[in-house]
């Protein structure tokens, strides 16, 4: 099983990761793209079977109610209040989450046609397994992700884009093989799913 992991980032700078499963441990590749298109050649470089799915840091369906907001998304926000400013709209994203993430959802899908996509928030399930804020990038904060691997992973990331990247693919990893059971996009209604269907793993109480 070969997972991607996109985090758009902002200002031209986006994460992207690549893990393969299928060895022991599973190998990993980070590094920071300046744009969907640079982002979508790397994944293409990537040598292996194609991809089984991909976690996109990013809104991949869309809420046609009040401000935008989905059922999800609310969701987040009342159960860890201690973070909740993290957890917008899709009417008070900004472009990179609400438009550049979705981009690149529809690139993969029209490579990939069976790809699953799946929905990421690094820094809300940061939270969510740690119990703690979501830190400044350093050394330590890497390790920790390279640890939550089975077994652990060896992987250089730049900066925290990669580390988002990487996160969302470990995070849909847990999701595809039923080790999270949640998904927060069952039963949801009143969304517009402009790259088809998706998921939003999350992990278990």
């Amino acid at each position: 099983m070969v997972i991607l992991g996109y985090d758009p980032g902002g200002a031209g700078a986006g994460g992207v990761a690549v893990v393969d499963f299928q060895s022991s441990p599973p190998t990993a590749q980070t590094s920071t793209c300046g744009s969907v298109d640079e982002a979508v050649e790397w994944f293409q470089a990537h040598d292996g079977p194609p991809p089984t799915a991909i976690g996109v840091d990013s809104l991949l369906s869309w809420s046609t109610g009040p401000s935008g907001w989905r059922s999800m998304d609310r969701h987040l926000r009342q159960t860890y209040p201690e973070v909740q400013n993290s957890v917008l709209s899709s009417n008070s994203a900004y472009g990179a989450m609400a438009v550049q993430g979705m981009a690149l959802a529809i690139r993969v899908r029209e490579l990939w046609p069976k790809i699953q996509l799946n929905e990421t928030h690094p820094k809300i399930l940061y939270y969510a397994l740690t119990g703690n804020r979501y830190p400044k990038f350093e050394t330590e904060f890497a390790t920790w992700l390279c640890r939550q691997f089975t077994p652990q992973i060896d992987v250089e990331m730049a900066n925290d884009h990669e580390w988002d990247a990487l996160i969302s693919a470990w995070g849909t990893w847990n999701g595809m093989t039923g080790r999270w059971s949640k998904d927060l996009m069952s039963g949801v209604d009143n969304l517009i799913l402009p790259a088809g269907s998706t998921t939003y793993f999350w992990p278990d109480a």
